[in-house]
């Protein structure tokens, strides 16, 4: 994944970089440096990032259908 792609894959899952930093347990400044170059080298952004945000996003996707799922079922409880 590269620094591009780890910033669109943010913007889609509407996190921010200093939201990311707080869930992964990361520093911010070590979020901000992928990407750049040091000692001829460019930093990458580590492989386990990706499955990471894979994860994330069906955590989520799980969440808000196990809410709705809350939802109905109270719903029908009350008939």
């Amino acid at each position: 994944m590269t620094k591009e792609e780890f910033n669109a894959k943010l913007k889609e899952l509407n996190i921010s970089i200093k939201d990311f930093s707080i869930i992964a347990d990361i520093p911010y400044s070590t979020i901000n440096n992928w990407g750049f170059k040091t000692n001829d080298k460019i930093i990458p952004v580590p492989k386990w990032i990706t499955p990471f945000l894979e994860h994330y996003e069906k955590s989520r996707k799980y969440d808000y259908l196990m809410k709705e799922l809350s939802k109905v079922a109270k719903t029908l409880e009350k008939k």
